[in-house]
């Protein structure tokens, strides 16, 4: 597989340094376009515009630090920050805006019930994209 254009969805988490050095990897070969997105998800109390300064600030700063370890891979990242009521419609949609033909999306290692969880955002994005998805889980820490 060669994809021509890549989104790759950032949630802040310790696994998205890892997560844009794979895109690296996949998009130099195919000199891929590669989009760098982080959904703020707004609770249903309040209008889908809120201004919310905490979060607004956090996800510009994620996506600050994803150009850099981006630029340090070699490869151009764009970024967008979007406000959504589902973080994973809001990924399926941007891909087929953009005409993606590959989502990457990363995953901490975490359980629950002693089980290895994956949370509800991966597993609707699986469930509903209309292309190609990889989902990275960094390995469990020693």
């Amino acid at each position: 597989m060669q994809p021509k254009r890549i989104l790759v969805a950032l949630a802040g988490s310790s696994a998205d340094p890892d997560v844009i050095r794979l895109v690296a990897w996949i998009a130099k070969p195919a000199k891929a376009q590669v989009v760098g997105i982080h959904v703020i998800e707004v609770r249903w109390n309040l209008p889908l515009d809120a201004v919310m300064e905490q979060e607004l600030d956090r996800g510009e700063e994620l996506l600050e630090s994803a150009k850099k370890v981006a630029d340090q891979t070699g490869i151009e990242l764009e970024t967008e920050l979007l406000q959504a009521r589902d973080a994973a419609a809001a990924i399926v949609d941007t891909a087929v805006e953009r005409k993606c033909d590959l989502i990457v999306v990363a995953m901490p290692y975490r359980k629950r019930l002693g089980r290895v969880y994956v949370g509800r955002t991966v597993q609707n994005v699986y469930v509903n994209a209309p292309c190609a998805v990889l989902a990275y889980r960094q390995e469990q820490s020693a």
